[in-house]
């Protein structure tokens, strides 16, 4: 149908407005896509480059096609439709007659378009499918900044909130959101249970513009009643703890010492801001925080902010830029250099995961170009068997128009194969996807193939088929009637042309896979170099659990701590288990907090700026194998009434204390500390330990002991020359013993966090490599044919060599040495653009920069030395052939 409506306007449109309007037209747009910056101005830019090349397409063959459809304006649509299905019968017949190449070309195109699509649906679900919130366009995502802390796209102050949201004039109304989600024990019929609750602003869902299925959402005033106990509940928490129930709004939900009645269930599949969620409730602050120091030096909130209907962002921004200064000049000790920004939600949400998805639709578009170049190839070998057919077509009356749309009318019949196949892997793909990393817009998007994925593979397949399908339609286009009847089987000024073109699709084929194969390359050095980075502490027969203390029967700090000590003790005595603490959060899970603190006798000015904390005790060091560097732990005397003690990480005391020693020094968490606030010991320094990622340094670090700054749900870790479940059995059987009624919320061991810790890089190596892997198979199977095809069609020429005395390891030699030529032209276009295009993952990469020699001539090596044996396979074969038999054969 395109093929028709491209034929009809070509037809109908006058030729002095076709010659005017693509010469000026495309200049004009070229002009202004090379002026325009951002991705897209790249993007029109490409796309004028595409519509060029068509255009030149167009001018060589136009007035063939103009005077065809000039011509048949008379004689209906019934002809043309006829004339189609005409070619795709006699496409199909072809194409059944050739199973070998059908299957081939078929195969080659399923694993382009199937990564294409499986990679594309991750595409969709970040950037193009929309978010689950009405006008989303007008909701954007708030932030503070802070250049001595670092702080780029921070949470935010819970005063400064609520400043801006009464200040800022664009705004229509700015909810919060904690990123914090807590494992709560509930009881339903006696039985304890876990769920995972988030606490948020009154106004969340209405910002948003969510509604429940059942019941209400938050009403404003809940944000300041502490008394108000109510919750909103998940469609899945609905379902699989009530049933779906509809008569759940009004009933109780029993949390710890809280029972909270529920007023509301969401609609199924939102889940924001975390695709885990089971319960929302109200923040439920005292009246009294708005005026508390704390609630605007503590930054934990996330607000959303929906503009006002014809707001634009920039507005916004101004305005809100405005009152961030205000508040800089009232709120000196706490806003002296904080600032804020903004951007649309989505943008911030998909932040994280932009670049790798960047580098990764170029990648699989990369492999879906060698894949085409590939069958375009196949296509071209096998072109070169008919050309007396496509002769005696032309012969006969066929015009140039008629023959081209017919072998391109096979293109597209197996590019349209292709893509069904396609879609079939794209789908095991992206099941694949889904279990390597689990991707969403924080619970707003997820995985699918949709619509949107299935037109893209659509598009996939007949753009396929139109840029391998051109290839043997330009030669066929340009035949030499005369010659190739003359010439018939024989090697012919045509042939030798197509060999040229396939020459030069294996040098595209080589040069793409050395981009996607340096690509590869690059991950494979930055996955084994975070590898073997140093954590700090020993992972290996080390668990993770994590439960939480309930107040209903432990409602006193003195019994928490007791349950503490006395879970520890049991857990020590029995069999396989070698040591036993407690941490706040896990190492390589990120820090509790962070604040900004200054040292006892420091002058004013100077403030030590970010440091990090982290509830720990004795136990932790020990069983992790942390060492002690300097000075003491904690002991079991220090408790919630004796002097605050801390430990700190080396990072702290060569930053903080550069040439001083910081045992006995004393800080405070303030930058300029009151006679109210609490000043802590410094008593040791341990050995540092990764944080977030081994991607990151170490940064500088408090540990704050667990009896002083006590929790309810604190982390075990286990050091057990037991297996993972086994260790588990023995952690739910002591905890048993002491309260049935306490169920374990997490389980993890430390080797898995350590893996998970580099997800991101696992996650784009498995794929980088996969392509790759693809790209370099793909490479030589195109080289492989082409020689092959070469050796065929010199036959004759290699039996008049060998007859003349040559061995058949000079034939070898030549045949070998002239394809090898065109790798090399291949390998160094390729060398050429990966330097350029490689700095697009510069994000990505560490330990190794994106231009690493090792990387290119390894890749450079490897893939001379696959290609040569994919030269020398056909050209062997081909001097074994008896001289007489290869004379005779011509």
């Amino acid at each position: 149908m395109t093929l028709l409506l491209f034929r009809a306007v070509l037809a109908l449109a006058p030729r002095d407005f076709l010659e005017r309007y693509g010469a000026d037209a495309l200049e004009a747009h070229r002009a202004r896509a090379v002026e325009g910056r951002g991705w897209s101005a790249r993007i029109r830019f490409a796309v004028t480059e595409v519509v060029g090349l068509a255009w030149t397409v167009i001018r060589l063959h136009g007035e063939a096609v103009m005077d065809r459809g000039h011509a048949g304006r008379g004689r209906g649509g019934a002809s043309m439709f006829e004339t189609l299905g005409q070619d795709l019968r006699f496409a199909a017949r072809t194409l059944k007659r050739s199973p070998g190449f059908t299957a081939a070309a078929v195969g080659v195109l399923a694993l382009g378009i199937g990564a294409s699509t499986a990679i594309f649906s991750a595409a969709n679900a970040f950037l193009f499918r929309p978010l689950p919130f009405a006008d989303a366009d007008r909701l954007v995502m708030l932030y503070e900044t802070n250049p001595e802390f670092g702080w780029t796209r921070a949470s935010a102050a819970p005063a400064n909130v609520f400043d801006w949201r009464e200040q800022v004039e664009p705004f229509q109304d700015v909810a919060t959101y904690s990123d914090f989600i807590a494992n709560a024990t509930y009881f339903r019929d006696g039985e304890p249970g876990l769920l995972q609750a988030v606490s948020v602003s009154g106004n969340f869902f209405t910002v948003l513009g969510v509604a429940p299925v059942l019941g209400r959402g938050f009403r404003e005033e809940e944000t300041w009643a502490p008394d108000d106990d109510v919750a909103v509940l998940s469609h899945a928490f609905w379902i699989s703890e009530f049933g779906g129930d509809p008569g759940v709004v009004g009933r109780s939900l029993e949390l710890g010492t809280t029972t909270l009645e529920i007023v509301g269930v969401m609609p199924e599949g939102f889940a924001f801001p975390n695709p885990d969620l089971d319960v929302w409730t109200p923040w439920g602050w005292d009246a009294e925080a708005r005026q508390a120091a704390w609630f605007r030096r503590a930054h934990w909130v996330f607000p959303v902010a929906r503009l006002r209907p014809g707001a634009t962002v920039e507005e916004a921004d101004a305005a809100l830029q405005v009152v961030v200064g205000r508040l800089q000049e009232t709120y000196p000790e706490t806003n002296r250099v904080m600032g804020a920004g903004m951007e649309p939600l989505r943008d911030f949400l998909v932040a994280d995961v932009r670049t790798p998805l960047a580098v990764l639709m170029g990648a699989v578009l990369l492999l879906l170009l060698l894949a085409c170049t590939n069958v375009a190839n196949l296509m071209l070998v096998r072109a070169a068997g008919r050309t007396r057919e496509v002769a005696l077509r032309f012969s006969l009356g066929a015009g140039r128009l008629r023959v081209a749309r017919l072998l391109l009318t096979e293109g597209i019949m197996v590019a349209l194969l292709g893509g069904a196949a396609g879609l079939a892997l794209g789908w095991w793909g992206i099941q694949m996807l889904a279990l390597q990393q689990p991707v969403g817009i924080r619970g707003a998007t997820a995985l699918a193939l949709d619509g949107r994925v299935v037109l893209f593979t659509l598009a996939a397949s007949l753009l396929s088929g139109i840029l391998f399908g051109l290839a043997p339609v330009l030669t066929a286009a340009r035949g030499a009637v005369h010659a190739a009847l003359k010439d018939g089987a024989r090697g012919t000024s045509g042939a030798r042309r197509r060999w040229s073109a396939a020459n030069g699709l294996v040098a595209a084929e080589v040069a793409l896979a050395v981009l996607l194969v340096v690509g590869a390359g690059l991950m494979v050095r930055t996955f084994g170099y975070l590898r073997g980075v140093d954590p700090g502490f020993r992972s290996e027969g080390v668990l993770g659990v994590q439960f939480t203390i309930p107040s209903t029967r432990y409602p006193e700090r003195d019994a928490v701590l007791a349950f503490q000590d006395d879970f520890q003790r049991r857990l020590r005595a029995r069999p396989g288990v070698e040591a036993v603490g407690l941490v706040g959060r896990l190492p390589l899970a990120g820090a509790n907090w962070s604040s900004q603190f200054q040292a006892e006798g420091w002058p004013p000015e100077r403030v030590g700026f970010e440091i990090l904390h982290r509830r720990a005790d004795p136990g932790y060091f020990q069983a992790l194998g942390i060492p002690l560097v300097r000075g003491r732990l904690f002991t079991p005397d220090e408790g919630p009434d004796t002097p605050l003690t801390v430990v700190v990480n080396e990072t702290f005391a060569r930053e903080h204390f550069p040439g001083e020693d910081p045992i006995g020094q004393r800080i405070a968490y303030d930058r300029a500390p009151t006679a109210e606030s609490s000043w802590y010991e410094i008593v040791g320094i341990v050995g540092d330990q990764l944080q977030v990622s081994p991607a990151l340094p170490a940064r500088a670090e408090v540990f704050e002991s667990r009896k002083q700054d006590w929790t309810r749900g604190d982390w075990t870790v286990v050091r057990t020359t037991l297996e993972t479940a086994a260790a588990t059995a023995v952690v739910e059987e002591v905890l048993r013993e002491m309260d049935p009624l306490i169920p374990i919320a997490a389980v993890r061991p430390l080797p898995e966090v350590w893996r998970a810790s580099m997800a991101d890089q696992r996650f784009v190596l498995t794929l980088l490599v996969s392509f790759g892997a693809m790209a370099l198979l793909l490479a030589s199977v195109g080289v492989f044919g082409v020689t092959a095809q070469v050796a065929r069609r010199r036959t004759q020429e290699i039996g008049i060599r060998m007859a003349l005395g040559a061995d058949g390891g000079s034939v070898v030699t030549l045949m070998v040495r002239q394809m090898m030529a065109v790798v090399a032209v291949g390998l160094v276009v390729g060398l050429a653009g990966a330097l350029w295009a490689t700095r697009a993952m510069a994000s990505l990469l560490h330990g190794v920069t994106p231009h690493d020699p090792l990387t290119l001539g390894v890749v450079s090596g490897g893939l001379a030395l696959v290609a040569a044996v994919a030269c020398w396979l056909p050209a062997r074969r081909a001097s074994g052939v008896d001289p007489v038999a290869s004379l005779r054969a011509e």
